[in-house]
């Protein structure tokens, strides 16, 4: 779907506004107020619903790009020459993600049936699932792991992990789930 052109400003100002909301989402999560994200951006609370009228299109444009920045990374591992350490590092990766923004992690599940996230999710899905091929066909990881398996055991992980009240307990925890992932 092509959207019309904006103005210089009006393009400074979307910059903005999707730059504070990726920030103060991360943060926050997805009941972050939109006027805090507006004070962030240096812009009026009208200026964020003229682009997105409701917060879930907000978080939806939050949570596309950060799908986008994700999958480029990953598919970015698919030219490594050794798909176990590929995987490996995707998994790590995603766990980064996972356990310093909120925004993908508390986000996706309230905005995934938009069509635009259900594009990125799709998108994403796909490239975990060359890896996962690329690391099966390798012997690295367990044959029996579907793709989509791999982003909801990290998340478990780092949410697992949320209640231990330690801070680094998400790596022992994310460790522990791609030990379970290797082919034994």
């Amino acid at each position: 779907m092509s959207s019309p052109t904006l103005r210089a400003d009006a393009q400074r100002n979307l910059g903005r506004v999707l730059d504070a909301a990726a920030e103060v989402l991360a943060e926050q999560g997805p009941n972050a107020s939109v006027d805090e994200i507006a004070r962030r951006a240096g812009v009026g609370h009208g200026t964020v619903f003229r682009r997105f009228p409701t917060k879930e299109a907000l978080v939806a444009a939050v949570v596309c790009k950060r799908l986008g920045e994700i999958s480029a990374a990953a598919a970015a591992l698919l030219d490594e020459g050794d798909a176990g350490q590929a995987f490996e590092a995707f998994v790590w990766q995603i766990a980064e993600v996972y356990a310093r923004d909120r925004s993908i992690f508390e986000g996706l599940p309230q905005c995934a049936e938009i069509p635009d996230v259900v594009e990125a999710k799709h998108e994403f899905l796909d490239v975990v699932r060359r890896l996962v091929a690329r690391a099966q066909a390798d012997g690295a990881v367990r044959a029996d792991l579907a793709a989509e398996d791999v982003p909801m055991m990290v998340g478990s992980a780092i949410l697992g992990s949320t209640w231990s009240g330690a801070d680094d307990a998400w790596r022992r925890y994310v460790a522990v789930v791609l030990a379970g992932m290797r082919a034994t």
